[in-house]
């Protein structure tokens, strides 16, 4: 799997890939303006189909080739990394996604996310993402193989592992209750929680994001990590900066939809937390810097909301 020149372009497969791989020959070029490119006649589509299966593979028999690498303890952990990425090429069209779970292609994925080689776990974590993203057939039978619960452990992972695992996570459980309830049912919200107050920035990021997604989408959900104190637990992470503070963002972000609900607000309205004391700081120390624009605005949102405080730009 290794051999070739690691500088050369990965040889297109597809029309998406034929087009990148044009587009990315060109790239230095004076190519012409694409609104004064003609549309295609029947002669030249005829040709650029001609050309596509000359370029073209056996897309089952890579995927298999690649999976046989996977599957073989003698196979290089380098190689097996290799091999995820040529899944990975093909499964991003929907059709090859679900042809790969009838060609036996899930029981690469246990195996992959127990590797010892960071490199494949994180691929396997990638492809995971790639198959389930809005994709419901393959979110049921990721579901059925019960992949969550190993999704969820690599959380505890290194913060590469612990990021992709995050993507894969949210790949699977947005727009599909089963995995959602699912998740919800192996404390998936209370490892959320966990995630939102860690020092990795990516990993809070990726974290605020599902919150905010599931919260909009399903109020029980938002309520449910109100009774699981997320407002009490996300109001100790503010902490006033004179500068722009990512997790300050993150945390105000998080606390902007978890007060969208009444008794989000009545929690945030606890004098214990001191949040109206910190929101203040906040705007006192930062209210004049670009860099913190967004987390100001986040500020004066929460102060109004949830203290009928009505701030203005010249208010310190």
């Amino acid at each position: 799997m290794s051999d070739g020149d690691p500088n050369q372009p990965r040889q297109p497969r597809n029309l998406q890939g034929l087009l990148k791989f044009a587009m990315e020959a060109t790239q230095a070029e004076d190519a012409p303006d694409p609104a004064q490119i003609p549309p295609m006649d029947d002669e030249r589509r005829q040709f650029l189909e001609n050309a596509l299966r000359s370029l073209t593979v056996d897309v089952v028999q890579e995927i298999e080739k690649a999976m046989k690498a996977l599957l073989d303890r003698e196979t290089p952990e380098e190689d097996k990394a290799e091999a995820i990425d040529v899944v990975i090429d093909f499964v991003q069209d929907i059709d090859t996604a679900n042809g790969f779970f009838k060609l036996g292609g899930f029981t690469i994925i246990n195996p992959g996310l127990a590797s010892p080689n960071v490199e494949v776990r994180i691929g396997t974590l990638r492809l995971i993402a790639e198959l389930s993203q809005n994709n419901p057939f393959c979110q049921k039978h990721l579901l059925e193989a019960d992949v969550l619960p190993k999704l969820v452990e690599l959380l505890s992972d290194e913060q590469s592992v612990a990021n992709q695992a995050m993507h894969a996570i949210s790949c699977m459980v947005r727009n599909f209750e089963p995995c959602l309830a699912a998740f919800i049912d192996m404390g998936g919200l209370e490892c959320l929680l966990g995630c939102i107050q860690t020092d990795n920035e990516k990993l809070r990021i990726k974290t605020s994001f599902l919150m905010s997604n599931l919260c909009s989408e399903f109020a029980p959900v938002r309520d449910e990590f109100i009774k699981l104190n997320a407002v009490e637990r996300v109001v100790a992470s503010v902490n006033p900066t004179g500068k722009f503070d990512p997790k300050l963002e993150t945390a105000l972000s998080t606390l902007n939809v978890l007060t969208e609900s009444p008794e989000g607000v009545r929690r945030c309205q606890d004098s214990g937390l001191g949040l109206k004391s910190k929101l203040e700081a906040i705007l006192r120390l930062n209210a004049n810097k670009e860099e913190c624009l967004e987390q100001v605005e986040y500020t004066k949102t929460l102060l109004k909301r949830c203290f009928l405080e009505k701030v203005t730009d010249t208010d310190r």
